[in-house]
């Protein structure tokens, strides 16, 4: 990676000193909320808001530009109307101010000269310094260990996940669903139009980032795409990238472009291109969501011989049909493995084969967790699918659930192998789907999301790592 730009993001992400221009005493003033995301996240460098015509904000003194402030900032957020972008980023760019972030909309993606024409007079002045610039069109960035937030409502959650959106929405609903499934971030970018720093640079910093070990991204558009392509391939086999392509389709292509000015390209050629990097690819937030949580959660695997446990035998059979319909294996339970089963199931109702049924046996108090034990030392089976019950009734079955919930998270620090779990869906479940999550198992809602989501856990682990990567 360039060093230049490695200590251009740097300082981005983990700033010193921060300015915010274009607070104001409004509440909803965008950059008002950003001041305040900004003290709510403990910001612990310099921050300073900036507006010429108030001399305080929120007890804070208020400075008319960027030449006045104490002190070079290593980030400034410019969250003023289009017009004003290009005299603050000269400001910036005169100042040694090493990024900024341009929170505001009305340039290249309205289609309209007048907003193509401002971005051609900030790519001047960029092209003369070594200013670097975050967006327009974007929410910025967060960053747990610097303490910057992108959004109102965020704080620092040490976290093992990094980041690329072109969509700010996307940004923040990942965020947020990600801490709920127990995917926490250190870093996210809403890179918008990226006039300047683009996705490739953005992901050559995570690519390099020890403190993030997987890498998710939306995006409309791959500007660069031969670097973010040879970066995705020197990731393969040591670190994720799990990916939404924007505007696959015509219609979707057509929407991409007014959204940040994108253009697409053919679906065809870009899905051969990303399975060559080993990239993993989603159709949607919440499966990138669910490949990211086996991804990210599960320990390295020996294979794809998938046991499935179950209580129910009817749950049992339909997640053996999901598990072969994503191309992975049904294990061969061993003899001695299935002997020991029958030492404490019952006979009638059961199946010592796989799928391992429990039947009534699940009733039992700590009969769950000896299956999953049984399991793990099993040498015919390399992954564990735990398969919960849904509710018979409104409360009936709520304690059963709950009880394979807790053998499940009993069991799980003394085994070896990777264990994933399958909760129905049902506001009765949830309950112990977060207990899951935040215990850093994955549970999924359907056996056909679990399987998926194995079967690029699996891919993954396979893949040999690019030489000199």
């Amino acid at each position: 990676m360039d060093p230049r730009l490695k200590e251009s993001l740097d300082r981005i992400f983990h700033p010193r000193a921060a300015a915010i221009a274009g607070v104001s005493e409004r509440r909803d003033n965008p950059g008002t909320l950003l001041l305040r995301s900004f003290l709510d996240m403990g910001f612990e460098g310099d921050l300073f808001p900036v507006n010429p015509r108030h001399e305080e904000i929120m007890g804070m003194r208020c400075y008319p530009d960027i030449s006045s402030l104490p002190r070079v900032p290593d980030l400034v957020i410019l969250s003023v109307p289009p017009e004003a972008v290009p005299g603050l980023v000269r400001e910036c760019a005169d100042a040694g101010v090493g990024g900024c972030v341009v929170n505001t909309a009305g340039f290249g993606e309205t289609g309209r000269p007048e907003g193509r024409r401002l971005e051609e007079e900030i790519r001047e002045i960029l092209r003369h310094s070594r200013l670097r610039l975050v967006g327009p069109n974007c929410m910025g960035i967060y960053s747990a260990r610097g303490k910057v937030a992108l959004f109102a409502g965020m704080f620092p959650v040490p976290g093992r996940a990094g980041m690329i959106s072109q969509s700010g929405s996307i940004s923040s609903i990942s965020f947020l669903t990600g801490m709920e499934r127990g995917i926490l971030f250190d870093k996210i970018v809403s890179s918008g139009n990226e006039l300047d720093l683009n996705c490739a640079d953005y992901l050559e910093y995570l690519a390099e980032d020890p403190a993030v070990e997987i890498v998710l991204a939306y995006l409309e558009e791959m500007r660069d795409a031969r670097r973010f392509l040879d970066t995705a391939s020197r990731m393969r086999g040591r670190k994720p990238l799990v990916m939404i392509k924007g505007g696959l389709t015509p219609s979707g292509e057509r929407a991409a472009a007014s959204h940040t000015a994108a253009l697409g390209g053919r679906a065809e050629i870009f899905r051969g291109a990303a399975r060559q990097a080993g990239m993993v690819l989603a159709e949607d937030l919440a499966q990138m969501l669910d490949f990211a949580s086996a991804l990210l959660h599960l320990p390295p695997c020996g294979g794809d011989r998938v046991a499935v446990v179950s209580a129910p035998g009817g749950l049992g059979v339909n997640s053996a049909d999901s598990v072969e319909r994503a191309g992975l294996s049904m294990a061969r339970i061993s003899p001695r493995t299935r002997e020991a089963l029958a030492s404490f199931l019952p006979r009638e109702g059961t199946s010592f084969s796989n799928p391992v049924d429990l039947g009534f046996g699940a009733v039992v108090p700590g009969n769950y967790r000896r299956v999953l034990e049984l399991l793990d030392r099993d040498p015919e089976v390399d992954i564990i699918l735990a398969v919960g019950s849904a509710p018979a009734s409104r409360d009936g079955d709520i304690g059963l659930i709950q009880a394979i919930t807790d053998e499940i998270l009993e069991a799980k620090p003394e085994m070896s192998k990777p264990v994933v779990v399958v909760l129905f869906p049902s506001s009765l479940v949830q309950p112990q789907a977060a207990r899951l999550y935040q215990a850093g198992v994955p549970a999924y809602l359907t056996p056909t999301a679990a399987c998926l989501s194995l079967r690029h856990y699996v891919d993954f682990h396979r893949l040999p790592p690019e030489e000199g990567g």
